[in-house]
């Protein structure tokens, strides 16, 4: 205890008093130093911001939304670290602002940092192919990029991306096991002519990257296979050259020049009536009836009413690809019946498959959104006849099949690629409810090296992998007009 009467304990004190003024004082004057030389730092790399800041004329462009408003594309600013000591190096590019405030804190002065406007796509992964891409002057150059920079406006498509995912990740996991080279997976609402998901997967195991300035939906040219025997009884019985109850005799030989067309399995040991063509995906009875029209004025002018003879527009300036008639075997009259002869894109085929199960000749899906009032379905002797026929040709032990009323046709292809190879396209069109159509979905894989079953086909390849990734989707459409109704084929 100190005594204040002891002059000795008295200058203790004084002496306390001032050590510790003097240690608040150092204190402050070091707060001070350090506040002072954090604004001179901070304010030298604000420079050095302005001097390597690459965004001063840049354009930034509008938003890209799906049609629940989430974001798909925006503009935002990235910032980079870099090193100018000895050489220019990038320390960390798309760096976060706690590493820019640190750099700042530590004060080198051989850090500077970029600040660069650049295109961000939240959903890449699932969307590739799709967005198009901008340049490194900030410009849209291909696909929707291109559309939102030349028209100065933001863009909200027909894309549901929650959709878009299920898809994705289904079709994703069967291609793992298929293996193809190219999956693709496309669902139409029919009643909106909205494209609701469109899914692209490059599975090839090279180096070689697939051109992401293409949408391989529009861009895409490929033999579909007896998906195309849709479209000649179609056209069979528009022009009133068939009936439904017809036989055909599928074992006589079939010949396209010196070619014998085969069937598989080969005999059919019976004559078989169009249902049957199709649910067998009978050649030689495809070609069969296709030679019942006039091939150079009926079949003609009905490929080119449903639009497999031209380009089509799917929306925001983006225009397919020219179909290409494959002469190969001789004669494209009897080759395009059962399947070959005519490449065409995705998108075609899925407008030709839309107008025909509709009744609706207008019918184009668009990755527009539709503002205008729902499209009915025109039904007519011919539509509900198709409509039935695919139902019965599709019949599937699955029960999503019976539950969602699926209609559909598969399609195997033969495709050459060079004089020593050659590769196999799978394609599987489903439509439902048959008696009702409210979505068209297609499924496509090129090249696939394994399959579920004994046979590569499409029965065994895209047909399974539909039916796996309708179970993850159907709770998210509307299948409220599904009611069940038997076929009377």
């Amino acid at each position: 205890m100190f005594n204040l009467s002891n002059e000795t304990d008295y200058k203790l004190i004084t002496k306390t008093k001032s050590y510790y003024n003097l240690f608040i004082f150092t204190i402050l004057i070091l707060f001070i130093s350090i506040f002072v030389r954090l604004i001179y730092i901070s304010q030298e790399n604000e420079g050095n911001f302005l001097i390597n800041s690459k965004d001063t004329n840049l354009k930034i462009l509008p938003t890209i939304y799906d049609v629940n408003k989430n974001i798909l594309a925006y503009s935002d600013y990235n910032y980079s670290i870099i090193n100018f000591k000895n050489k220019f190096k990038y320390i960390k590019r798309d760096a976060s602002l706690n590493d820019i405030q640190e750099s700042i804190y530590r004060g080198n002065p051989f850090i500077k940092f970029e600040k660069i406007l650049t295109r961000k796509y939240p959903f890449s992964s699932i969307t590739n192919n799709l967005i198009g891409h901008t340049n490194i002057d900030h410009r849209g150059i291909s696909l929707l990029e291109k559309y939102v920079d030349t028209n100065d406006i933001e863009v909200e498509l027909s894309l549901d991306i929650q959709i878009q995912r299920k898809i994705y990740d289904s079709l994703k996991n069967d291609s793992s096991i298929l293996n193809p080279d190219y999956a693709m997976n496309v669902l139409v609402d029919l009643s909106s002519e909205e494209i609701v998901s469109n899914v692209f997967l490059d599975n090839r195991n090279t180096d070689d990257q697939f051109d992401q300035t293409l949408l391989p939906l529009k861009d895409l040219k490929f033999d579909f296979g007896s998906v195309f025997k849709t479209f000649t009884v179609f056209s069979a019985l528009k022009n009133d050259k068939i009936k439904l109850n017809e036989y055909f005799d599928v074992d006589q030989s079939v010949y396209i020049g010196d070619k014998l067309i085969n069937d598989f399995p080969r005999n059919s040991n019976a004559p078989m009536q169009v249902k049957d063509i199709l649910k067998k995906s009978s050649n030689r009875g495809a070609i069969l009836v296709g030679r019942n029209l006039d091939c150079q004025n009926e079949f003609k002018f009905d490929l080119e009413q449903i639009g497999l003879l031209n380009s089509t527009n799917i929306g925001y300036s983006m225009v397919s690809a020219e179909p290409k008639v494959n002469n190969f075997r001789g004669s494209y009259c009897d080759n395009i019946p059962f399947g070959y002869g005519l490449s065409v894109t995705p998108i075609q085929l899925v407008n030709a498959y839309g107008k025909i199960i509709t009744g609706r000749n207008d019918f184009q899906a668009t990755f527009e959104k539709q503002k205008k009032e729902l499209k009915k379905n025109k039904y007519n002797q011919i539509t509900n006849s198709i409509n039935k026929l695919l139902f019965y040709a599709n019949e599937s032990n699955d029960d999503l099949y019976k539950n969602f009323l699926i209609a559909g046709k598969t399609g195997t292809a033969d495709q050459t690629i060079s004089n020593y190879e050659k590769i196999q396209n799978v394609t599987y069109i489903s439509f439902f409810p048959y008696n009702n159509p409210k979505y068209l979905n297609l499924t496509f894989m090129q090249n696939p090296k394994e399959s579920y079953g004994r046979y590569m086909t499409a029965g065994n390849t895209v047909k399974p992998t539909f039916y796996n990734l309708l179970k993850e989707i159907y709770m998210y459409l509307d299948l409220s007009i599904i009611k069940s109704k038997g076929t009377d084929i």
